[in-house]
């Protein structure tokens, strides 16, 4: 199959996610040190270095979402009554964890992982006080829904760097059976209204569709529909493919040669429940380094169980750790 992707550079740092990208027009004004952070993005797990500080936090500041999407791990653990209290993060908390980032140098935060980051009434406030601070890229990915003008106006004046949009499909069917509670025009609308609000006045801040992919026609012709819908209007459209994420299902994955995770050397996952975790994959908060609550972030980047998985995946053997066996990121490329 013939996606007309990006040539890849002979090591990615993000190999399991392809795009086509339409403009770079958004890096024109980004600083030395940006391009300098997204260099050690693949130099440091490339070459297994371990910064005092990791370049990425992503800080789930609410668990709370208002879809329920079939392919998202939090719906499946919800369906199986496994899924930790919800709620929203403090201001307090959350100015404490990106205090604690800045005075280490850390470079980048994305605002979600299991929830929707534009449900937390303070959104706003949690961009502009990251970038007041100095952190050099503010991100987060959302499903689009609440995305309303007011609210895109208010994230492009404090200072959002990057958007990512969970955008499946040009057919309404299609698209309403994969973003469950949301329909595909009032998606479309809300988008448009961003990308023209940017494209006026903040033509810094960069935006992305993501796509869930699979492998069969149909897929590949929402791709290409929604490349000739957003070519002109957006900066990139991307797709990961799917591979099922209940455990129970799929069980453990056979073991790739030579896989170690670029994700422990480069990003720390602070969840809402107090947990941190080291990548996107542990839903189930399998193997937990750390309470964000109780103990300095740099402390939890330096522990002993965070060695440990480096460690083990530095030297092949990441199939030995249950979490990382059941994995389908080394057989996504």
């Amino acid at each position: 199959m013939n996606f007309n992707i990006d040539k890849e550079k002979e090591y990615n740092a993000d190999s399991g996610y392809k795009q086509k990208t339409y403009s770079t027009k958004w890096e024109e004004n980004r600083s030395d040190e940006y391009f300098e952070y997204r260099n050690n993005w693949s130099k440091y797990p490339q070459n297994r270095i371990v910064s005092d500080f990791p370049l990425h936090l992503d800080i789930e500041t609410t668990n709370v979402c208002n879809l329920k999407c079939p392919m998202c791990p939090r719906t499946i653990l919800i369906e199986k009554d496994d899924f930790s209290a919800q709620g929203y993060m403090s201001d307090e908390d959350y100015k404490n964890i990106i205090d604690q980032g800045v005075a280490n140098g850390v470079k980048s935060i994305k605002l979600n992982y299991l929830g929707e980051p534009l449900l937390h009434p303070n959104v706003v406030w949690q961009v502009k006080y990251a970038k007041e601070q100095g952190i050099i890229d503010v991100m987060f990915n959302t499903n689009g829904a609440l995305l309303t003008k007011e609210i895109s106006k208010e994230l492009l004046e404090a200072g959002l760097d990057k958007l990512f949009i969970s955008f499946d499909s040009i057919s309404p069917d299609i698209y309403e059976t994969q973003r469950k509670g949301t329909h595909l025009g009032k998606v479309i609308d809300n988008v448009y209204q961003f990308v023209l609000l940017r494209n006026k006045s903040y033509p810094n801040t960069h935006v992305r569709l993501s796509m869930v992919m699979y492998n069969k026609p149909e897929w590949i012709e929402q791709f290409d529909g929604l490349q000739v819908m957003w070519r002109n209007l957006v900066d990139a459209i991307g797709f990961g493919f799917y591979t099922e994420r209940d455990y129970d299902k799929v069980g453990k994955y056979p073991k790739v040669d030579g896989f170690s995770c670029e994700q422990l050397f480069q990003r720390m996952f602070i969840k809402y429940n107090g947990n941190v975790t080291v990548c996107c994959v542990d839903d189930q908060d399998e193997y937990i380094v750390g309470k964000w609550k109780n103990e300095l972030l740099k402390d939890i980047w330096h522990s002993d169980k965070y060695t440990k998985i480096r460690d083990i995946h530095s030297a092949g053997n990441y199939h030995c750790i249950n979490m990382c066996s059941k994995c389908y990121m080394p057989v996504s490329d």
